[in-house]
């Protein structure tokens, strides 16, 4: 038993110690809300102690501590750093700042969105959006920062974007986020194929939707090198007790985009008691067309997830944590943990 003194000391210790995590992970999550990223490293000091912190969508991990003023340690971590590509330094490569002219074409149309009226050229990014069919070349898109985003550091982390098809000459709506890598979870791009294919009413047109490519190149190559989560890999290992306390749930994630060529306004921005009666019905038609002809279910309704189209109708959205029904003794949880309604 610890007497009342030695007790009230480790409790300050550890007061202290969970603040500095905290303070950690603000400053790691403002790199990835600010940045375009995959992931990133840190390095903290202890005195005359320190430690290297690598940060991805599932979690932190972090070396033993070291002395940086003895040895090479320190020193050699930055050669090193100095001398990695972009790429190895956790940028995401697809993304870039748009060319003056394609900024140029792109303008016109994003100044005329609710909310876009102040946009400047030097705000906007190309993305690089590829799609699961092969048939389907990548195309890119033109962006000023997301209209819907998280600012938390491990999860899907989804951003929307307001963006301009370079191809098309549309605006679209892009949707970046991670997505679980385990078994048996439907990529929401799948989703909407199967519900275009099952002919299920009030679903938004999809054009493009796949994993991201490792580089702006390697769509081309087979197999695919995407951008994923490598945190939960260490964890695995067989020697975690020694280092990793607890038991923490760290999931696998993928990095994945989806356009929707379908454009609507917030469910709250109804013009009449009518029309929001009738988008609330369209949603529902969805939902129950979608289980009665696919068997999926949505599992994450809200007024988020219902939009209203410029002809006045509703649309139900954000299928990514939707599931297929299954049997009692075929259905099995296929994550740690779940949100949704």
């Amino acid at each position: 038993m610890e007497d009342e003194e030695t007790l009230t000391s480790r409790l300050c210790f550890e007061r202290k110690y969970y603040r500095i995590c905290r303070q950690l992970i603000s400053y790691a999550s403002e790199i990835h809300y600010t940045q375009y990223r995959v992931f990133s490293f840190g390095i903290v000091l202890f005195g005359p102690n320190a430690r290297l912190l690598r940060c991805d969508r599932s979690g932190v991990i972090y070396t033993e501590l070291f002395a940086w003023n003895k040895g090479d340690a320190l020193s050699e971590f930055f050669w090193r750093f100095n001398h990695l590509s972009d790429v190895q330094k956790g940028h995401d490569t697809t993304i870039c700042p748009a060319t003056d002219e394609e900024a140029a074409r792109a303008l016109p149309k994003l100044l005329k969105y609710p909310g876009l009226a102040s946009l400047e050229p030097k705000s906007l990014h190309k993305f690089l959006v590829r799609d699961d069919c092969p048939d389907k070349e990548p195309r890119y898109y033109i962006s000023p920062k997301a209209t819907w985003s998280t600012d938390t550091l491990v999860g899907r982390a989804t951003f929307g974007f307001i963006a301009y098809d370079l191809a098309s000459g549309e605006l679209v709506y892009l949707k970046d986020f991670w997505r679980h890598d385990l078994p048996g979870i439907q990529k929401e791009g799948d989703v909407y194929r199967e519900l275009k294919d099952a002919r299920v009413s009030n679903i938004a047109k999809m054009s493009r939707a796949g994993d991201v490519s490792l580089t702006p190149e390697a769509w081309r190559t087979f197999p695919l090198a995407v951008q994923r989560t490598t945190t939960q890999d260490f964890v695995k290992t067989a020697g975690r007790a020694t280092w990793c306390y607890g038991n923490p749930r760290v999931e696998p994630y993928v990095h994945y985009r989806l356009v929707l060529d379908t454009l609507g306004r917030p469910l709250s921005h109804f013009e009449s008691t009518r029309q929001l009666c009738e988008v609330m019905r369209d949603a529902i038609v969805a939902h129950d067309e979608a289980y009665q002809r696919t068997r999926i279910l949505h599992r994450d309704i809200s007024a988020g997830n219902i939009l209203i189209t410029d002809e006045g109708r509703g649309i139900l959205i954000d299928w990514d944590l939707s599931k297929k029904v299954t049997t009692d003794e075929e259905g099995k949880p296929s994550r740690m943990s779940r949100t949704g309604t």
